[in-house]
């Protein structure tokens, strides 16, 4: 069994939108992810930009963000061609993993998006079956009250965050940090 740790970057849809909005306010421009196996050793990275189809500018906003600019995604690829990397991207390490991310957001935004560019078919959704919250799963191992951010459970594990916060694959790398000794008891119970 493998280990996928991934993490999205979004825009806002614009403004003009309004009946896109309702179904789905965001649109993923940036796609991060390592794969683990049950060593939780990393075995390899994957990043890609993403074109967004629903605004013609990244929000400055967002931009500030991730240091992701409008020229920067102007041609890359599609969502759908995107997703489609990334899905190959993790089944190139074998059938059997898990996919992991920091909070519920990104599944939400991805199955939202799906719906929102009629992508949601059977086989596209095959992945999503085996999608886990690690938030969730962090703040019961540590029976907190309340959900905390990447940055402050990192802390809490004695951990600095590496590279550029909110780069996707940066974020996907921290928090496979953070899943790597949360998931091995005897580096969990050192911290």
């Amino acid at each position: 069994m493998n280990y996928i740790i991934v993490d999205f970057e979004m825009n806002q849809i614009a403004s003009r939108y309004t009946e896109e909005k309702k179904i789905c306010r965001m649109e993923i421009i940036e796609i991060g992810a390592v794969v683990m196996d049950e060593s939780f050793l990393i075995l390899g990275e994957f990043k890609t930009l993403v074109k967004p189809q629903y605004n013609d500018e990244i929000f400055k906003r967002y931009e500030t963000l991730t240091g992701i600019s409008t020229g920067m995604v102007s041609g890359a690829p599609t969502f759908e061609t995107a997703y489609e990397m990334f899905v190959n991207w993790c089944e190139f390490y074998g059938p059997a993993y898990e996919i992991y991310a920091w909070s519920e957001n990104d599944y939400h935004q991805l199955v939202a998006e799906m719906a929102l560019k009629n992508y949601a078919c059977e086989e596209k959704m095959k992945p999503l079956k085996n999608w886990f919250d690690f938030q969730k799963e962090y703040v019961e191992k540590l029976g907190l009250e309340r959900v905390i951010s990447l940055e402050k459970a990192l802390d809490y594990a004695g951990i600095s965050f590496e590279g550029r916060m909110h780069d996707a694959l940066w974020d996907a790398k921290n928090t496979a940090e953070l899943f790597a000794i949360v998931r091995n008891e005897e580096r969990c119970n050192q911290v």
